[in-house]
């Protein structure tokens, strides 16, 4: 099949993180499986080499009027996106969705192509939790749009699934499609001496986490639990790979504790890095907490695959999706969501238990493999579009 995938969301040159590896890793996984893809954007997109990449800029305005200018911008992707289709003929577009964006609908509407929604959460409840919620009515309008007229939609997780439901979604045509890792590029084998030696981690027992040290990473539970790991055992270092918005309040923590020295803040790291410093670690951690509202986490924590495929031990909290994933004692540990205290525990029990490590490592690796393979999921992709047109 043709496959036009479409993101038009104004993200500047932040181009790291879960969302860029899951759009690189889907879109070779479809190119793997024998389609043939192109992409439209907005703005720099890390995509597959040779990969054909077209890109419709937004207005120079945009840094000033982001909301006003998002909405005139469908119209201007709509017309410039006419010749790319007529050369192309894709048979469907795979769009992922973003706040104000009807481009699918309007290309739809305009020239019959169906598209499949790639749908990561819902902008308006993003807006009101984890920013600013400007013309909510817009947005919401904008929305509802963009999910009435798909022809499938493709959420990451059952807790997802049931929010575009509750939105008034058919559920026929909404599809549970996780996100995944390339088992070849995050590989047990990958050699992360160069990185224990930048920053003179030596033989340190490493505890790692990978993020943008966003509200749901529980990246601030990691750090609480730090002093108290530290206490039992100081040969423990703790290597916090990434950056965000809770940077700040981590190293609060770690300085409140004076556990500074016991800790390495890497900042960003390139995409192509994250496996060497996953490789420098000998237990990883995704200690996940629920929403700041008290809803469920709807999540698909890419670096929980990435650690799956690298055969690394891996203690999380078992919320959403992740406790779908994760089995307590098979390929991986549960700690109990936003407790440092337990987090801490488990860390100590899992970094001495030379047995329980192998055991869970080995279990991780698999399930990568056999089950969370970005070629799975791309055909994934292509099967919902075939039912959702079933339910047309």
């Amino acid at each position: 099949m043709n496959v036009l995938f479409v993101r038009t969301d104004q993200y500047g040159a932040a181009t790291d993180g879960g969302s860029f590896s899951m759009q690189k890793g889907m879109l070779a996984g479809l190119r793997n499986c024998g389609h043939n893809v192109e992409v439209v954007t907005s703005c720099p997109l890390p995509v597959p080499d040779g990969m054909r990449v077209h890109t419709i800029d937004f207005s120079p305005l945009y840094n000033n009027l982001p909301e006003v200018i998002s909405i005139p911008h469908n119209w201007k992707v709509k017309k410039e996106v006419r010749g790319i289709i007529e050369r192309f003929k894709p048979d469907f577009i795979y769009q992922r969705h973003s706040g104000f964006n009807i481009t699918g609908a309007l290309i739809q509407r305009e020239l019959g192509i169906p598209y499949v929604l790639q749908f990561d959460g819902s902008e308006v409840w993003m807006k009101k939790n984890w920013g600013k919620l400007y013309f909510e009515k817009l947005l919401t309008w904008a929305e509802d749009i963009a999910l009435q007229h798909a022809t499938a939609i493709t959420v990451v997780s059952k807790v997802m699934k049931k929010t575009v439901v509750q939105l008034g979604v058919d559920e026929r045509k909404v599809f549970v499609v996780p996100n995944g890792v390339d088992p070849q590029r995050f590989s047990p084998t990958v050699d992360g001496t160069w990185v224990r030696e930048k920053y003179n981690l030596g033989g340190k027992k490493i505890c790692g986490f990978v993020g943008t040290f966003g509200q749901w990473h529980g990246v601030t539970v990691l750090a609480e639990a730090v002093n108290q790991v530290i206490k039992q055992d100081p040969s423990i270092h703790f290597l916090f790979v990434g950056d965000g918005g809770l940077r700040k309040k981590v190293e609060e923590i770690l300085g409140q504790d004076n556990v500074r020295q016991y800790t390495t803040i890497t900042g960003l790291v390139k995409h192509d890095e994250v496996p060497a410093h996953v490789a420098a670690c000998d237990v990883v951690t995704s200690p996940t907490v629920h929403n700041p509202d008290g809803t469920e986490f709807f999540g698909s924590p890419t670096k929980l695959f990435e650690y799956m495929a690298m055969q690394k031990p891996i203690i999380v909290s078992p919320v959403g999706q992740i406790a779908d994933v994760i089995t307590d004692g098979v390929n991986g540990v549960y700690a109990k969501e936003n407790n440092p205290q337990d987090l801490a525990e488990k860390i100590l029990t899992v970094m001495n238990n030379p047995t329980l490590k192998t055991t869970i490592s080995n279990g991780a690796r698999y399930d990568a493999e056999t089950k969370y393979d970005w070629n799975v999921h791309a055909e994934s992709i292509v099967s919902a579009f075939r039912k959702g047109l079933e339910v047309l």
